[in-house]
């Protein structure tokens, strides 16, 4: 039986695969972070840096600029000096799709400070994305905050000059950015790369609203009731390609314990159990932005799409990964059945009251 992780581990995974996954590509996304895989760790993983790579910083030479990378080891136990630099080019040269630290020191500002950038490629390893998020924080502690200047995380080499270009210029607009800031940035650029690799435009760019629905719907040769003729669960993607809502999945199960979810991108999954209809609006971790922007835009549109249809929805759920689905939510096949577990519910939240404790008794005189 998997060991859940805590919520604190739960907080962590879900805002740094958020972070990870701008731009993600598909075969990073199919590894797919499953809370209940080996792969969890806390926010800090104990690795820590050696003395040569501590040294390294300390003593960095007044060459006009200095660029210091680091790695994790391949044992995963220290974070190690891995080269020096003088020339971002010869840096660039030697990047690969592994994450890595690097350090850059412009002595033309006389300043002594570093700036750190987590440079993180998009097609990395995700454990290895997992572990130098988790070492980064215990790396700068062991540097100090009295030699770090400004903090980022990039993916692309091309976005290392553009940093160092940004800060030679002393335009501080583009440096350290909030999360909702960074991903509001990228969501734009999500969105005009999507404008500049069409030759026309996308429905999705339509000016919808959040109740529309932007796609056009696809069932196949019959109606979606007549769907739920045969089946009682029917899960639906948009392809971007087509620039429809798809059915992708269509199966009969006996009960809640045996519906399936998909695991490599969002989807709607519709569960009808008896004769109550369940939404469930699934975005596993490792999803795209482009993927989440789409999805979360067009699910309310999709909803009312269903409603004309007389799909009307006892419950309509949003989970992430597939194992945070909560089953008791969907068990119910009928009204009375419905009616009697929400009471039930009620009446197990009235009865976990804190109870207040008795005080010291008091002494016999």
């Amino acid at each position: 039986m998997a060991i859940k992780p805590t919520v604190v581990q739960l907080e962590f995974i879900f805002t740094f695969s958020w972070e990870l996954s701008i731009k993600e590509q598909l075969n990073t996304i199919n590894q797919g972070i499953k809370y209940n895989t080996t792969i969890k760790m806390s926010n800090q993983s104990g690795i820590s840096a050696n003395e040569d790579l501590l040294n390294a910083i300390r003593t960095a030479e007044n060459n006009s600029l200095v660029i210091i990378e680091a790695k994790i080891s391949n044992d995963s136990t220290v974070v190690e000096f891995k080269n020096k630099y003088h020339n971002v080019h010869n840096l660039l040269s030697d990047l690969d799709s592994e994450p890595s630290y690097i350090l850059i020191k412009d002595n033309t500002k006389n300043t002594d400070l570093y700036d750190f950038i987590s440079f993180v490629p998009d097609l990395a390893p995700v454990r290895s994305k997992m572990l130098y998020a988790s070492t980064k924080n215990t790396l700068l502690r062991q540097i100090g905050s009295n030699l770090i200047n400004k903090q980022v995380m990039l993916s692309e080499p091309q976005e290392i000059i553009d940093f160092i270009n940004t800060s030679s210029n002393g335009n501080s607009e583009q440096t350290l950015l909030t999360e909702s800031e960074k991903i509001g940035l990228q969501i734009n650029e999500e969105q005009r790369n999507m404008r500049a690799t069409q030759g026309h435009q996308l429905v999705s760019q339509n000016n919808g609203t959040p109740n529309s629905l932007t796609f056009e719907v696809s069932t196949g040769n019959g109606s979606i009731n007549s769907l739920f003729e045969s089946n009682n669960v029917v899960a639906f993607k948009i392809n971007m390609d087509n620039e429809k809502v798809e059915i992708v999945e269509q199966k009969t199960i006996n009960s809640p314990n045996e519906i399936t979810l998909i695991s490599d991108s969002p989807s709607y999954t519709i569960y009808k159990n008896g004769s109550l209809y369940y939404f469930i609006y699934s975005c596993p971790s490792g999803s795209k932005v482009k993927e989440r922007m789409l999805y979360a835009s067009n699910k309310q549109g999709f909803i009312n799409h269903l409603s004309n249809s007389h799909i009307n929805f006892t419950k309509i759920l949003e989970i992430g990964d597939s194992d945070e689905l909560e089953l008791s939510l969907i068990s119910s096949s009928n009204e009375a059945e419905l009616k009697q577990t929400e009471e039930a519910s009620k009446v197990n939240n009235n009865t976990q009251k804190f109870n207040r404790p008795k005080g010291p008794a008091r002494r016999k005189r």
